[in-house]
C-alpha cells in the first residue's frame, strides 16, 4: 500500500521540514538585525558621549577664563624714560616700569603696546606715527606674522591697519636690543600683593630690527605724549598717558 508514501503523511512532513527552515531564516534575520542595531546604537552612544565631553571641557575652559579675567587686576605704579640706561637728550629708547599686582591671582604681562597721541616734532629722526605692540620676551624665537606672535615686536601705521616692520627675536639681555624684559631677565609672574621688585623694561626698535618702508630706528621723544595700554595674560587691560621727560 501506497497510500502513507504517496498520501497525506510524507506531504505533511515535507511541508513542516520546509516551515522549519523558513522558520529558522526569519530568525537569523531579527537577530542579526537587532545586532546591528546595538552596534549602531553603541556607535551613536559613543560618538554623543564623546562631542558631550567636548563640549563640556569647552565651556569649562570658558567659564574657568572668565572667572580668572574677573579675578585679574594690576596698576601700572610709575614710569621712567631713559636712553641706554642714561639721561634723554631730545629722544629717550628706554622705558621702565613698575606694576603692581592688587587681583586675586598671579599676574602675567603679555603685551605693552606704545602709541603718540600728539604729533612728532618736525626735527625728529623718525616722523612716523608710533604704534608699537611689544611681546613679552621668550625663551625660544617664534613665528612671524601673520602667524599668532608670542615674542618679539610689531610696529603698526597710527591707523593699526598696516605693519610698517615686525622682528621675532627672542631676546637674552636688554642692552640696545629690543624687547621686553624684567631687569635683564625674562618677564615673570607676580604673586598676589606684590609690586615687580625690578622694574620691566622696554628697549626700542633700532634700524636694523625695524628696516623696510616706513621702518627705522624708534624713539620715545621728551615732551610728547604716549599712551601706554598693558595687556594680562586672561585679557585684562590697562592704559595710562604719559610725557617723556629727561
Amino acid at each position: 500500500m501506497n497510500i502513507t508514501k504517496n498520501g497525506g503523511i510524507s506531504r505533511n512532513l515535507k511541508i513542516f521540514k520546509g516551515k522549519r527552515r523558513k522558520g529558522l531564516s526569519e530568525l537569523v534575520g531579527t537577530l542579526a538585525m537587532v545586532s546591528i542595531t546595538l552596534v549602531a546604537g553603541a556607535a551613536v552612544f559613543g560618538w554623543i558621549n564623546g562631542q558631550a565631553n567636548s563640549s563640556e571641557t569647552a565651556y569649562g575652559v570658558s567659564v574657568a577664563n572668565n572667572i580668572n579675567f574677573l579675578r585679574e587686576r594690576f596698576v601700572v605704579v610709575t614710569q621712567s624714560f631713559s636712553t641706554n640706561g642714561g639721561s634723554c637728550s631730545g629722544s629717550c629708547n628706554q622705558l621702565s616700569f613698575w606694576a603692581y599686582n592688587d587681583g586675586q591671582i598671579t599676574f602675567s604681562l603679555l603685551t605693552v603696546r606704545i602709541q603718540n597721541l600728539t604729533d612728532i616734532p618736525s626735527g625728529a629722526v623718525n616722523k612716523n606715527p608710533l604704534n608699537i605692540l611689544f611681546y613679552a620676551g621668550s625663551a625660544s624665537a617664534c613665528s612671524p606674522p601673520p602667524s599668532p606672535q608670542t615674542c618679539g615686536f610689531v610696529a603698526y601705521n597710527k591707523a593699526g591697519t598696516l605693519q610698517v616692520c615686525w622682528d621675532t627675536a627672542a631676546w637674552s639681555s636688554i642692552g640696545d636690543q629690543p624687547g621686553f624684559y624684567q631687569s635683564n631677565a625674562l618677564p615673570v609672574t607676580l604673586a598676589q600683593g606684590l609690586m615687580t621688585p625690578n622694574p620691566y623694561q622696554i628697549t626700542m626698535p633700532t634700524g636694523a630690527t625695524c628696516s623696510g618702508a616706513g621702518g627705522g630706528a624708534q624713539y620715545l621723544y621728551v615732551g610728547i605724549a604716549y599712551t601706554l595700554t598693558f595687556t594680562g595674560l586672561y585679557g585684562n587691560t590697562l592704559s595710562t598717558t604719559v610725557t617723556v621727560n629727561g
